[in-house]
């Protein structure tokens, strides 16, 4: 029996002070954004969790007898933050917010398992939010998604399109944005198709960024005034030297060392984005701004992290390993790869 499981007779207990309810295949249980007042313990069959991108299903996981899901929204309040269907026939215990926290407060051998169980999982999604947020994540099925304003997503058939500053010099835009991250000292660009602002973060200020209008950035003189010949290579070195000085400086910082265990083990396997990947996101820019109905707002890349920044019309952010890149615009927006 996994560690991450309970057993028969725990399920037994947790009957005791909750609901049993049935579910046929493909029944939904509870659905992204709806509110969290029941935690649900398996007791046989399987479900499904899934949230959706775009009109596009993704998958998550699955969960099978002996489980229990939807403790997380419970405990930390908010909405459900993704949606969970049975996938075969399958019995549930369902316990209240009530019924659960009284459980967990209980001194007994279930509400011990139930206990660990969770602190392992907080364990496991603290270092996976942790890693995201600061340094990226190497895989290649990053897909990671923060819904927008329902509004906006409700009315974005409606909206005219119209032409940004960057549009226009777009096509000029594109080869200095490569020079930028492959060849010259900066490290990091959010590009924005409103505002006509670029963001750019150099190496050898990696604490703060500039802002750049689009129209400027055409020009090489510019771009030889503000952004020095950096290499690739050279470049790569410097930030990895930098992670070694932070690294040195986690005990005296008192960092906990969970997270320490995290970062060493982010700065170990770091790598670059690869110079093809950094390519292969900025040359399907104009195709991406040309979809007829989820077209491109602004764009973030760095070549510290495996993580392109999207936001589309609708108001959606959405985080994509450059790997599995190519494979979301085809499934989500009908985007071929050719460009």
């Amino acid at each position: 029996m996994k560690q991450s499981t309970l057993e028969q007779w725990d399920l037994d207990k947790i009957r005791s002070c909750g609901t049993v309810c049935h579910y046929q295949p493909g029944d939904l249980i509870f659905s992204e954004g709806d509110t969290s007042e029941h935690v649900y313990f398996i007791e046989s069959g399987e479900v499904q969790v899934f949230l959706y991108e775009f009109t596009n299903r993704v998958e998550i996981g699955q969960r099978g007898s002996g489980d229990f899901f939807g403790e997380m929204s419970v405990i930390n309040g908010g909405n459900r933050t993704a949606s969970v269907a049975a996938f075969s026939d399958t019995k549930l215990i369902v316990l209240d917010k009530e019924n659960f926290l009284k459980l967990l407060a209980s001194d007994g051998k279930v509400s011990a398992k139930v206990k660990r169980i969770i602190a392992d999982r907080t364990k496991e999604l603290v270092l996976k939010e942790n890693l995201l947020a600061t340094a990226g994540i190497k895989s290649s099925h990053l897909q990671v998604s923060i819904k927008g304003d329902p509004s906006l997503r409700e009315s974005v058939f409606d909206r005219q399109r119209y032409e940004s500053a960057v549009d226009k010099v777009l096509p000029g835009l594109i080869p200095k944005l490569k020079i930028l991250l492959l060849e010259r000292s900066v490290t990091e660009l959010f590009l924005q198709f409103n505002s006509g602002e670029i963001r750019l973060t150099s190496i050898f200020d990696p604490f703060n960024y500039e802002i750049h209008p689009a129209n400027k950035l055409i020009d090489d003189g510019y771009l030889d005034r503000h952004f020095p010949v950096v290499a690739y290579a050279e470049k790569s070195r410097v930030i990895r030297s930098l992670y070694d000085i932070i690294a040195a400086e986690f005990d005296t910082l008192g960092l906990p060392k969970l997270s320490q265990n995290a970062y060493q083990k982010y700065y170990k396997n770091w790598h670059p984005m690869a110079p093809e990947e950094i390519v292969k996101v900025l040359d399907k820019l104009p195709v991406l701004r040309d979809i007829p109905d989820f077209y491109l707002r602004n764009l973030g890349i760095s070549i510290t992290r495996d993580a392109i920044r999207m936001q589309f019309n609708c108001d959606g952010t959405h985080f994509v390993s450059s790997k599995d890149y190519t494979r979301f615009l085809a499934d989500n927006l009908g985007v071929a790869e050719a460009v």
